[in-house]
């Protein structure tokens, strides 16, 4: 079987060779500390982090029975490491053009899918912390059906403690094997896009520069806000809205 992604896929790893995806599963309701560990592996190339690392630094604020932990924590986290990172909320910006134009720069992703909440219109973060690490662009596949897609590294997918790193990989070409595709959980673009309702996400760069460098030239500048705008912040993730010419 190949080590590369079919050409219609956008990966934050060129490879498909198992020991390029260093990433595992997680336990009950780990989700977003084994995506941590997981993205941080995927971008230094090398099984530097375990989920475990970060809940025994969350202590109290992980209570798996009460749904896993805050979602803004992750990003404490990242930043604590040195890397740069923020949680943000894409609802009211053209949430593709900016996730797609991470997964182009190899900028791993944490996405917050199946919501958990909703108060009246809005949607309070997911339930399940994943990884985004790819997307395809449109094809069709051997039956002549036009596909497009998004790639996560789900640490519960297909299972609870069922993790496969190849469970994604289906042969659409029709000669008999199966192509590799990012991550193991491949979503068609629309059902993707259904349970990404909240638009949270958290990208992870090398370091607070970088990530700093592509705020700027990607995203508005934010405003002052009220005190209470600032706390349902930290629920909601902030306010991310294109800049004008941001994420060519």
């Amino acid at each position: 079987m190949s080590e590369t992604f079919p050409p219609y896929v956008r990966s934050v790893v060129a490879s498909a060779a198992l020991d390029a995806w260093p990433v595992g599963g997680q336990g009950f309701n780990e989700c977003s500390f084994t995506s941590i560990a997981n993205a941080l592996n995927l971008l230094n190339q090398a099984a530097r982090y375990s989920k475990d690392e970060f809940i025994r630094e969350a202590g109290l604020l992980f209570q798996p029975r009460l749904g896993g932990t805050l979602p803004f924590l992750k990003a404490l986290q990242l930043r604590r490491r040195g890397y740069g990172a923020h949680f943000g909320n894409l609802a009211r910006a053209d949430a593709e053009r900016v996730v797609r134009g991470l997964i182009d720069q190899g900028v791993p992703m944490i996405v917050d899918i199946y919501p958990a909440l909703q108060l009246g219109r809005l949607r309070v973060f997911g339930q399940h912390a994943t990884v985004l690490v790819g997307y395809s662009e449109p094809y069709r596949d051997a039956q002549g059906v036009r596909r497009e897609e998004y790639y996560l590294i789900d640490a519960q997918w297909p299972s609870l403690g069922g993790f496969r790193l190849d469970a994604n990989d289906v042969d659409r070409d029709g000669d008999g094997a199966a192509e590799h595709y990012p991550g193991n959980r491949t979503l068609a673009r629309g059902e993707f896009l259904r349970l990404w309702s909240s638009r949270n996400y958290c990208p992870i760069f090398p370091d607070p520069a970088a990530h700093r460098r592509w705020r700027e030239q990607t995203l508005r500048r934010p405003t002052r806000r009220a005190l209470g705008r600032r706390i349902a912040g930290l629920v909601i993730g902030s306010d991310d809205r294109l800049a004008e010419g941001g994420v060519r």
